[in-house]
Formats: structure tokens, C-alpha cells, sequence
């Protein structure tokens, strides 16, 4: 027992280092990009990062990335168990779309890494606390790391809670900025100030 317990926090422990070196190579790419971006007139395209996808909606309806054309999207990935970095993103977008004309194209959509429990009506219940305008997304796991491999996001089970209903994932916590052809135009950190946030939406909006 003494050893099967030993074997499971060297492999708890390593897999929270390889995802804190992803965490942080991709926070250096991220800041790289986002201050060449702050520096120019427009906002740069990500060629690397992005594509359409297809997944069940709060909503019981199947919708994908390409249905939201012609409207800035702001895409975060989550899980409505999680007790801190979601619950303070969510808030922080509701903000963000509070200081916007309502009646502009703006779409927040919010995709779980954690398929195994939310469900479509989970989902709904969830983020309708936080804006009527989000749309929550799930799937299958294999879907759901389809989109997260697509968007250079990573998110694991923690191991080191051993239980199959009470459990939390681990992930990267950052905001995309779609713009109204599907271009990834933006990947904010947890830290980016909100007024960062308004001013390049606008300025895709600006460029309708």
C-alpha cells in the first residue's frame, strides 16, 4: 500500500509540473504576442490557434464556432464546479459586457472540461448567474480535447483528490478573442486588465 500511495504522488506531482511548464510557456507566448499586438495599430492574427468546432449547447442544441459569423466572440474554458478562476472570469466578462452597447454583435461562449458532469442542464443553471447572454458547451471527452488541443488550452483531472463525483480540474484560465471571421485575435491572461479587453473588442468592432 505504502508503495502504491508513494507511486501516486510522484505521478500526481509530475503531472502538475508538466502542466505548469505548459502553463508557463504558453504565458510567455501569450505575453510576447499580446504586447507586439498592444504596440500596433491592429490587433494580429493567431495562424496557429484557432478553428471551427461543434459542440451540445445549454441550449440541447448542437452549435459550432462558424455559427457565431459576423460577431466578436469571447471564448473561456471552465468547469461549474470550480471554485475560484472561473467564478472570477465569468464576473470579469460580465463586466466587460456591461460596458458595451448591448445591441452590438458580442458573443460570450463558455466550453467545459469537465463533460462528465456538465451537462447541458448544468450548464444553464450555472452561468445563467453570472449573464443571460453566455452559452454554455459540451461533449464528449474526446470532443472537448479536440477543441482544447485546437486553442492550445490544457486542463487535467487533479490527482491528487481521489474521487470519481468530488473531484476539481486543473486547467488554463484564458479568455480568447474571436473576431467576426473566427480569427483568434486575443488570449488573455487571468491578470488582463478589463479596459485591455474592452478596447480591442471594440476596435474589431469598430472594423465591421
Amino acid at each position: 500500500m505504502f508503495r502504491t500511495s508513494k507511486k501516486f504522488i510522484l505521478r500526481a506531482r509530475l503531472s502538475l509540473t508538466m502542466l505548469a511548464v505548459f502553463n508557463f510557456c504558453l504565458n510567455i507566448s501569450i505575453i510576447q504576442a499580446h504586447s507586439t499586438s498592444q504596440q500596433s495599430q491592429n490587433l494580429e492574427i493567431y495562424q496557429d490557434i484557432g478553428g471551427n468546432f461543434t459542440l451540445l449547447s445549454s441550449n440541447n442544441q448542437y452549435v459550432s464556432l462558424e455559427d457565431f459569423q459576423g460577431k466578436v466572440v469571447l471564448m473561456f474554458f471552465g468547469f461549474t464546479a470550480c471554485p475560484d478562476t472561473c467564478p472570477i472570469t465569468l464576473n470579469k466578462l460580465q463586466q466587460v459586457m456591461a460596458q458595451l452597447d448591448q445591441q452590438k454583435p458580442v458573443q460570450q461562449l463558455f466550453i467545459t472540461v469537465d463533460p462528465k458532469r456538465d451537462n447541458p442542464e448544468q450548464l444553464k443553471s450555472f452561468l445563467g448567474t453570472f449573464n443571460l447572454n453566455i452559452i454554455g458547451l459540451t461533449g464528449t471527452e474526446e470532443e472537448i480535447l479536440h477543441v482544447a488541443e485546437l486553442y492550445g488550452s490544457a486542463y487535467m483531472k487533479n490527482p491528487t483528490i481521489n474521487s470519481e463525483t468530488n473531484y476539481l480540474m486543473i486547467h488554463t484560465g484564458y479568455v480568447y478573442l474571436i473576431d467576426q471571421q473566427g480569427q483568434v485575435r486575443a488570449i488573455y491572461p487571468q491578470d488582463t486588465e478589463k479596459i485591455q479587453m474592452i478596447e480591442d473588442i471594440r476596435q474589431l468592432l469598430a472594423d465591421i
